[in-house]
């Protein structure tokens, strides 16, 4: 068997040991030295300590000369902490042109900040790696577990703001990119929808800053920045004055020109969220209910979206070829992307126009139709917001069990 030689970077000096390498012929020129030089402690064993962190940092250096190039950050994380070294030292010797101050007054440099915090976070081992994009959403994904649509949220809101940045690394970003990303998100899209977007991102960055172990979180607060202002409730009062319907342009049993009508009757007659109802497998169905269950297959929007909905008696000759079979009712109604590297599953998501043509209706009508229905006829508001599978308005009302009587008398009141 043949032993290779162990490259040894450990040198006795007079009083100490020193690390030692050589630079490779092809990178020297780049570097501007033969050989990397650095203390390596008193002892044998703390220089064997720094070995590691050596090699890194100088295997750093030689990818950077052959072209490899990465950010400082991303330098510091791989060099490790260095006991020889305060964080500004390091920062420094990751970034030799980035300046501290932006002038001869002492404006603090931004981007050397950034720097020394990550210098900061790996001196005192919090700093382990700097995630992708891809790295960022999979760990959120695996603490979250979340629906395909909020997921789906998350990667759009993400790639948007990276491109809007125009940074390779989540970690880059600033907290005034931040902030001139929430006014970019006010000339494009409502109020609402802004928040929405920024919402996604603080949920991302907490993940990113809890991961990487240092870091501003520059999303921090600024979702409530854009709560609903005096205008918009002022406009949505008046709104709400106006008499509002939410009828169909033809009775239920008339609709006709898409395989998928017994879909939008159930939409009629349950309320559900079209993703609930596409998804449903034939064990779902049952004689006098349906069950609206968390599946891999399909995902649910919330915890409260778990429930049991009474069939309204004009159902029965609908579902009843429905429950016959096995597996899900209407498999071509999933559909699969793939974002980020991971499987999007969804449901119905190409019903929305065929079902506003036949029906006249959006599949989000439908629950408006059945909750102002049931209002109007003075149905408890907490036993609403269980049937329609909305969270709870206030601790109060997630008290107490389900009341399944009511909701049979809430189901039958339809019309």
């Amino acid at each position: 068997m043949v032993f290779r030689k162990v490259p040894g970077y450990i040198v006795k000096a007079r009083a100490s040991y020193q690390l030692q390498r050589g630079v490779p012929r092809d990178c020297q020129s780049h570097v501007g030295k033969k050989k990397w030089k650095e203390p390596g402690g008193k002892t044998l064993n703390e220089a064997h300590a720094r070995v590691p962190a050596f090699v890194a940092r100088t295997d750093q250096a030689i990818k950077e000369a052959r072209g490899e190039l990465c950010s400082a950050e991303e330098t510091l994380i791989r060099w490790g902490p260095n006991p020889d070294f305060s964080p500004s030292e390091l920062a420094e010797l990751a970034a030799p042109k980035i300046d501290p101050y932006l002038d001869e007054f002492g404006t603090p440099n931004p981007d050397f900040e950034n720097l020394f915090a990550v210098a900061q976070a790996v001196q005192s081992c919090k700093a382990n790696e700097l995630l992708t994009i891809r790295d960022l959403l999979t760990a959120r994904r695996i603490e979250r577990e979340p629906a395909a649509r909020t997921f789906e949220g998350w990667v759009k809101a993400i790639e948007a703001f990276m491109a809007f940045t125009g940074k390779s690394r989540p970690f880059n970003c600033t907290p005034a990119d931040a902030i001139n990303y929430r006014d970019d998100l006010l000339k494009r899209m409502t109020r609402g929808s802004a928040k929405t977007q920024l919402a996604y991102l603080a949920g991302l960055w907490t993940t990113l800053v809890a991961r990487q172990g240092g870091g501003a979180h520059i999303f921090k607060g600024l979702p409530g920045t854009l709560d609903e202002t005096t205008k918009r409730k002022a406009q949505r009062a008046s709104d709400a004055k106006r008499h509002k319907t939410f009828e169909t342009t033809s009775s239920w049993e008339q609709w006709e020109g898409s395989k998928y009508i017994s879909v939008f009757q159930l939409l009629y007659f349950t309320g559900c969220r079209m993703a609930e109802i596409a998804g449903l497998k034939s064990d779902d169905i049952h004689d006098d209910y349906i069950s609206i269950e968390w599946s891999d297959e399909r995902s649910l929007k919330t915890a409260n979206s778990v429930r049991d909905i009474p069939l309204h008696p004009s159902l029965a000759s609908v579902v009843e070829p429905l429950r016959r079979g096995s597996g899900n009712i209407w498999p071509g109604l999933k559909s699969v992307t793939n974002m980020q590297g991971v499987e999007v599953i969804r449901w119905g998501n190409t019903l929305s126009e065929p079902c506003k043509k036949i029906t006249g209706l959006r599949p989000k009508d439908f629950r408006d139709r059945m909750i102002t229905q049931l209002r109007s006829n003075n149905f408890n508001q907490v036993l609403i917001e269980r049937l329609s599978g909305h969270s709870a308005s206030s601790v109060n009302s997630s008290y107490g069990g389900a009341d399944w009587p009511s909701f049979v008398k809430m189901i039958g009141s339809l019309t």
